[in-house]
């Protein structure tokens, strides 16, 4: 420290004044905003990159692989091995989904008592087990019971890994690590499908196991190594790390840059701050379009192919297609959501090619080519949750335990309405042809576009009610939290406190006290 302050070049976040990117650096960044970026913060964005945003990728690829395998083994064999007639598969989704709603608020709330560092690796573990033990199941029973606990282990995952994104990121950052983190779950799904193809042509049969049940094995074997770097790997919030691969000035280089955004660290929950978020007029607003993303055009593709007799690695294999164009789908729309900041704009948008696929498998009775269109289309939006998120981690900086249990219980009100729906409106035994599903997902595809709309409406509202301003990431912030850094080095921000090369926007001063950043009056 004393190095850097009589040298400020010595500084791992140094960055010379009056830096510019050359051209070539420009032009990437389009891709990839970090490659223009000063040399210091570059290096600080980079390495969280490598620590905090590849872990996210494996964690939830991990998750998506444990929770699509179900459905390849169902079409691989498991279907026949345990003699499921009836709406058995629908039922492996409706007891995962109860499990998931059985978890997501206690989740939260044990983050109150317990590091994210520990939970979320705890709970890989506890999941990955049981992904071992369904390759044993002899009964739709059994598997109930596996998918429940499965279920409960991961409803910790998704909102708390939203959470700690958006206390890492910048606005400018954010959209394209929310949607490469979501993407995983897409890899996931294809790795599955090209997984399973490649087990039942090479190992069914072997060491006394079908092919449906190596599957089983092979995704536990996987999910524990990455179960246990999570140990290491997650860095909680800015204010609280304990990450070994943070040194001191990295932690304090990250709450400066929070602070400048206007992120506030996290917050003790007590029952009066849980009972204000969940009544307060944020929550209400965004739950419905939250509730309301039941996507139906083609989650049931591979019930289709196999009603056209299509042979069990195609069956795996041609959803995969539209695995692939959501990828490429959802990478550019987050480069022009970090470009334009256009986030409720844009995931409006995602949501027309679900409009199109239910409205046409709806129909039905059109030429094969068009319920194939229909089918892959609606891959294009599947960036819809990504925008959404990336949107409440904007307008909901300044609450960082909001960010956390709207997505926790939006889940669990999503896999509540979930637990059901796809038993009535999608029934197993009337594959491929649902009568009303379709039209019942179109119907709530078009009730989210509202309620969309409708959140836009109700922010500007609160925007305009508090008197808050913009600052200079383009988001909205109490006039009191406005704070600009004059230049990049640290040697201005000692311990958290705002040194003599820090402007001030508005008249307050910044303190970290018990791992919090306080702003306090003059």
């Amino acid at each position: 420290m004393e190095m850097i302050e009589r040298d400020p070049t010595c500084d791992p976040y140094y960055d010379p004044p009056g830096w510019t990117p050359p051209k070539w650096r420009t032009t990437m960044s389009f891709f990839w905003e970090s490659i223009a970026k000063p040399p210091g913060e570059r290096r600080y964005v980079n390495k969280l990159d490598r620590g905090l945003l590849f872990y996210l990728m494996l964690s939830y690829f991990i998750k998506a692989l444990d929770q699509k395998n179900i459905n390849n083994a169902y079409v691989s064999g498991m279907k026949q091995a345990l003699h499921l007639e009836g709406n058995q598969y629908n039922y492996f989704t409706t007891m995962f989904n109860c499990g998931y709603l059985a978890g997501s608020i206690p989740s939260q709330i044990s983050l109150s008592f317990a590091r994210p560092s520990i939970m979320i690796p705890s709970c890989e573990l506890f999941w990955s087990i049981l992904v071992f033990v369904q390759c044993r199941a002899s009964s739709d029973k059994y598997l109930y019971a596996c998918r429940f606990l499965q279920g409960f282990a991961e409803s910790i995952c998704f909102p708390t890994m939203m959470m700690i994104i958006g206390s890492w990121y910048k606005p400018e950052e954010i959209a394209k690590r929310v949607v490469i983190w979501d993407m995983t779950s897409t890899i996931a799904s294809m790795f599955s499908g090209y997984l399973q193809a490649a087990i039942y042509t090479n190992l069914n049969g072997v060491g006394g196991f079908a092919g449906w049940q190596w599957l089983f094995i092979i995704d536990g074997v996987i999910s524990l190594p990455i179960a246990l770097f999570g140990f290491f790997a997650i860095p909680d919030f800015p204010t609280t790390t304990r990450a070994m691969w943070l040194t001191d000035r990295d932690k304090e280089y990250s709450i400066r840059r929070m602070t400048e955004v206007g992120k506030k660290g996290p917050k003790k929950m007590t029952v009066k701050r849980f009972f204000h978020i969940l009544f307060g007029w944020r929550f209400w607003a965004f739950i419905t379009p939250y509730a309301a993303y039941i996507t139906g055009a083609g989650t049931y593709m591979n019930l289709w192919l196999q009603a056209e007799n299509y042979s069990v690695p195609m069956i795996n294999i041609l959803p995969t297609i539209g695995n692939a164009i959501a990828l490429v789908s959802a990478y550019l729309f987050a480069i022009l959501s970090d470009i334009t900041r256009w986030r409720w704009q844009l995931a409006i948008v995602t949501l027309l090619p679900y409009v199109f696929g239910n409205l046409v498998l709806g129909i039905w009775n059109v030429p094969f080519g068009w319920k194939f269109a229909a089918n892959l289309v609606p891959s294009i939006g599947q960036p819809f949750f990504s925008l959404f998120m990336a949107w409440i981690s904007d307008i909901f900086q300044d609450d960082t335990e909001l960010r956390g249990y709207l997505p926790a219980i939006g889940n669990a009100v999503w896999y509540a309405q979930y637990a059901w729906f796809p038993v009535v409106a999608f029934p197993a035994q009337k594959a491929p042809h649902y009568p009303w599903g379709y039209w019942a997902a179109l119907g709530l595809t078009i009730l989210n576009i509202v309620g969309i709309y409708t959140c836009y409406l109700a922010n500007m509202w609160d925007v305009k009610r508090r008197g808050q301003v913009v600052n200079k990431y383009g988001l909205y912030v109490d006039r009191e939290d406005l704070v600009d850094y004059e230049q990049s080095s640290l040697s201005d921000v000692k311990g958290g406190y705002i040194g003599e090369g820090v402007q001030e926007v508005g008249d307050v001063d910044i303190e970290r006290d018990s791992d919090l950043i306080i702003v306090k009056e003059k």
